[in-house]
């Protein structure tokens, strides 16, 4: 008999209740709520710091660039998403950012000064308490 393969479970794009649940989840806009789920589907379970809102991914996923810097823009000031590598205007170097109800990963990628791989979720989503 041959080798029976395992089958694998299907990967699913997760967003925890109590972050969908918050006020600061329901007050995100539409396409914010979009870029996140766009960021989530490249999310494997170790590369959370390795995520890449660039335009050459998103464009696949139907996103021009005005409504992207708009989208990623609102993310970041909104303390959904972190910048964990900044980029630069040169292939190969593109900008990465961690979702932060997750803990950043230890990547194959050297982050910028101050941000480090986590055993605890930034969670800066937050409001201040």
């Amino acid at each position: 008999m041959g080798a029976v393969k395992k089958s694998k479970s299907p990967r699913f794009i997760g967003i925890p209740q109590h972050v969908a649940h918050s006020e600061e989840f329901a007050a995100l806009k539409g396409n914010e709520v979009k870029l996140l789920i766009d960021l989530l589907v490249q999310y494997y379970g170790r590369n959370n710091g390795k995520l890449s809102p660039t335009l050459a991914l998103m464009k696949k996923r139907g996103w021009a660039s005005s409504s992207l810097y708009r989208a990623h823009t609102g993310l970041l000031k909104k303390g959904f998403v972190v910048v964990t590598r900044q980029g630069w205007k040169q292939r190969g170097r593109p900008t990465l950012v961690a979702i932060t109800w997750n803990r950043i990963d230890e990547c194959d990628i050297d982050y910028d000064e101050g941000i480090r791989s986590s055993a605890t979720p930034l969670n800066s989503w937050r409001k201040k308490q």
